[in-house]
């Protein structure tokens, strides 16, 4: 997947407080909340913010108010869904429909979008650990092989 950097000028809601979620382009230059499994990934949220106009989506942001990490390799902290089951090192995380990320296991299907691996471990028992590292290494699942 080429991966195409888009100078994000606007939101299309309030991204306040929501470190660690997954984020798509829902117009040209504009992010919102990744709404389901099959949204095409574009990055994870480092510092929210709400728009110039708060209460009115999709609107303009500051500049410099906003931090998305959008580059394929990189390393990020993920907010993990309390939805999701127990996560190991190495296993395909994915979205849960509200931006949070949940692991991928053998529910994953054709037509998904893998966001990541994880490097950490998860107990979702424990709401401490509701957060991972995750490689950001964005795929789509042509065709899903079950062993």
């Amino acid at each position: 997947m080429d991966k195409v950097l888009n100078p994000i000028t606007a939101i299309s809601s309030n991204l306040t407080g929501l470190e660690g979620y997954g984020v798509t382009l829902t117009a040209p230059n504009t992010v919102g909340l990744s709404a389901d499994e099959y949204a095409e990934p574009y990055g994870v949220i480092v510092q929210g913010c709400d728009s110039l106009t708060p209460g009115i989506y999709p609107s303009p942001v500051a500049e410099g108010s906003l931090v998305v990490m959008p580059q394929i390799g990189d390393f990020v902290w993920v907010c993990i869904s309390p939805y999701s089951s127990n996560i190991k090192v190495g296993a395909w995380l994915g979205q849960q429909g509200d931006g949070q990320f949940c692991k991928f296991g053998d529910d994953l299907q054709e037509g998904f979008r893998v966001w990541g691996r994880a490097m950490t471990e998860v107990v979702v028992a424990y709401p401490a650990n509701g957060r991972c590292l995750m490689r950001f290494q964005p795929e789509f699942i042509f065709h899903w092989h079950k062993f």
